[in-house]
């Protein structure tokens, strides 16, 4: 990726942050997809720019965003996450985020998560590094009675599910941290302020910004991105290395 599209793309979604912001604190449009699950005109708006600019910019790629989902294209695919974590963002909450992420040969290239009340910038490229504000993030390792995992819980699971996992990490003496921006929550494994995410299911625009960062700053992901992971989804699961080999046996035993 040219130095000079990365930087204007950052540029964008810095823009774009603050002005969800302004409209959030104009007073928000906001409708409801389904329980839980709300929508604002700031999520349609962000993803209406990015697309639209993405779109000028690369015209052979294709676009895959939450709100208006598959655009097809001839070569790599942008997958936008307008605002993960719409209630938090709704509420006035600071735990929200914008995610980008491209895919090109079934790989994910680059990752950007901004979260705009936190004034926290996240960018991996691959092959790289991955930086916060423009510091390298290198991940180093917990001790093994201080591991605290991020968690998420996906409505297109069994609600048992979710707390049979709450119960798998009180066995292995593992706390746990769930937020409700799954997108956040990966850039902070690698920020080093969690130091794994776990969730059953994930949607492609929340998982991929941030496994790219993580594997950026030295961390372990699933490959998401099999069994039609990116219009499909898959379950997410990433962290340092050894909390990895420490989990994946109890959180992930047949993949």
């Amino acid at each position: 990726m040219r130095e000079e599209f990365t930087q204007a793309l950052c540029a964008l979604i810095r823009r774009l942050g603050q002005e969800a912001k302004q409209l959030r604190d104009n007073g928000l449009t906001i409708e409801q997809k389904g329980r839980q699950d709300f929508v604002s005109q700031a999520d349609v708006y962000v993803e209406t720019e990015l697309r639209a600019w993405l779109k000028a910019e690369r015209p052979q790629d294709g676009l895959l965003g939450e709100e208006r989902g598959l655009e097809p294209g001839s070569d790599g695919v942008w997958v936008i996450d307008p605002i993960d974590g719409t209630t938090n963002f709704i509420l006035g909450m600071d735990y929200w985020c914008i995610s980008v992420a491209y895919v090109r040969n079934d790989a994910i290239k680059l990752g950007v998560i901004y979260a705009p009340d936190r004034d926290e910038f996240f960018v991996a490229e691959s092959g790289k590094g991955a930086f916060l504000n423009g510091k390298r993030l290198s991940l180093s390792e917990p001790d093994a009675d201080a591991v605290v995992l991020g968690i998420g819980r996906s409505s297109r699971r069994p609600p048992r599910e979710y707390t049979q996992t709450i119960e798998t990490l009180f066995e292995h003496g593992v706390e746990h941290r769930r937020f409700g921006a799954g997108a956040l929550m990966l850039a902070h494994v690698a920020a080093g302020q969690v130091h794994g995410y776990f969730e059953a299911h994930l949607h492609s625009w929340d998982a991929l910004a941030g496994l790219v960062i993580i594997k950026e700053a030295g961390g372990m992901h699933n490959d998401f991105l099999a069994n039609n992971g990116l219009t499909q989804g898959n379950n997410a699961w990433a962290a340092t290395p050894q909390v990895w080999q420490r989990l994946q046996p109890v959180l992930l035993p047949n993949g």
